[in-house]
């Protein structure tokens, strides 16, 4: 299995359990590895253990909200000419509603404009539901039938659409804070831990100096 892309506090904190690991095999060797030492290098095995599988976890967590923020559509058209062939994405900006959309280049048209929809599905919920209102608001005042059942539909169409989204949208909110939470955890762990290896290394070291 590949390896989990380490933060730099956690790859010099595995550095220094490795050292460890180097100075106990060579103890060991010796015959000379204190009861203390070798509780701190099993230590230090279930940290840097404990360090790949939080790596690993948080991987796979912003891999899932990448995958996340990138399934919405946007079947974009120029507002000019009505075709979207020769359409170029050039960016992203927030609308007056603090939505992410992006932003794009006919170059048919030679024009640049935003798209009237969001590019993420959470800015999306917040479009949808707003859009709801306004047809629902419609729906009073209209007399045509016909127009009256289209947004029934659309309408109903949208709010499973919601329905179906928010879930998802909500459990991948909770496994980012989860993650937050846990990364602080880490990094006071690691802190921590690396300033008492400092010192255990520096008495290590002491320890081994040959008498004068």
């Amino acid at each position: 299995m590949k390896q989990p892309e380490l933060k730099a506090n956690e790859r010099e904190l595995i550095k220094l359990i490795r050292y460890f690991s180097k100075r106990a095999n060579a103890l060991i060797e010796s015959g000379e590895l204190s009861a203390e030492h070798e509780k701190l290098t099993t230590a230090c095995q279930n940290l840097e253990q404990q360090l790949y599988t939080h790596a690993q976890n948080r991987c796979a967590i912003l891999d899932k909200r990448a995958r996340l923020e990138k399934v919405v559509e946007d079947n974009a058209q120029c507002p000019q000419c009505k075709h979207a062939d020769m359409l170029k994405r050039s960016g992203i900006t927030s609308n007056e509603h603090g939505w992410r959309c992006n932003t794009y280049k006919c170059r048919r048209c030679n024009i640049t404009f935003t798209w009237n929809r969001p590019n993420n599905p959470w800015h999306l919920v917040e479009f949808l539901e707003l859009y709801i209102k306004e047809l629902e608001t419609a729906l009073q005042t209209e007399q045509n039938e016909a127009m009256r059942e289209h947004i029934v539909t659309s309408v109903a169409q949208m709010q499973d659409s919601l329905n179906r989204l928010r879930p998802v949208l909500n459990d991948s909110d909770e496994e980012v804070s989860a993650l937050d939470a846990k990364e602080s955890e880490m990094t006071r762990l690691i802190h921590q831990f690396k300033s008492y290896l400092q010192i255990e290394k520096i008495k290590l070291d002491m320890s081994q100096e040959p008498e004068a």
